[in-house]
Formats: structure tokens, C-alpha cells, sequence
């Protein structure tokens, strides 16, 4: 009698598991539809947005990988663009014009890119999908 109750319990422990692994399979299929559509390069560019948005925090001094910057020139064409992106998801937009004049500009061309980049890839994976 115990031995059969032993063996019942190591079923149900062994279903529960298999639900585990079917969730991570389904997960795991989930994360792979994504990837297909977005791509390399539009993963990129959200994730760099992401991190604007989430942990640049543009008022504190941070160290830069800018080579005009650390040569020593005052002035880099570049500098100042993330900042601004980042002020812009803030809501300080005024800011965001005195860290950088484009910042804007660039937020709705790196944002017209992964829309552009998205649909090139859903459009690629519909016409695999006839074929």
C-alpha cells in the first residue's frame, strides 16, 4: 500500500514538472517569434531606448566614451544626444533642446528605423511563409 501511494506522489511531482517544461517550451517559442520579427538591429536600437528611458539619468556625471571628449576638444557634434533623448522621455523638454538641439530629431529617426526595420522583417517572414 505505501509503495503504491510512493509511486503515485512521484507521478504527480513528475506532471507538475512536465507543465514546468511546457511552459518553458512555450516561453521559449514566444522569445523566437520575437526575435524573428524584430530582428538584430531593431533589438538594439529598443534595447539603447530602453535604456534612456530606465537608467540614464542625465543629471549625474557619468564617464564617456567619446573620442573628441576625452582628446580634449570642448566641442563633439555627438555629445549631449543621449542626454537629451533621455530628458525628452522625462517630459523636460526644454532640457532636453539646451543638452542637445537634435535630440529630438534623433528620437523620431531611431524611432522611424525600428518601425521600418519591423515591418521589412514581418513583410520577410510572410513571404517565407507562402513560399
Amino acid at each position: 500500500m505505501d509503495e503504491l501511494k510512493n509511486q503515485q506522489g512521484v507521478a504527480n511531482r513528475v506532471n507538475s514538472f512536465a507543465f514546468l517544461r511546457k511552459s518553458s517550451l512555450n516561453l521559449f517559442s514566444t522569445v523566437k517569434k520575437v526575435w524573428a520579427i524584430t530582428g538584430l538591429e531593431a533589438s538594439f536600437w529598443i534595447f539603447g531606448l530602453f535604456f534612456l528611458v530606465f537608467i540614464n539619468s542625465p543629471e549625474t556625471p557619468h564617464l564617456t566614451i567619446c573620442p573628441l571628449s576625452n582628446l580634449g576638444f570642448e566641442f563633439c557634434p555627438g555629445c549631449g544626444l543621449g542626454n537629451s533623448i533621455s530628458y525628452l522621455f522625462r517630459g523636460y523638454f526644454e532640457a532636453s533642446i539646451q543638452s542637445h538641439p537634435l535630440g529630438i530629431v534623433a528620437f523620431l529617426t531611431i524611432s522611424y528605423r525600428i518601425i521600418s526595420l519591423i515591418k521589412n522583417n514581418r513583410r520577410r517572414l510572410c513571404q517565407m511563409s507562402y513560399n
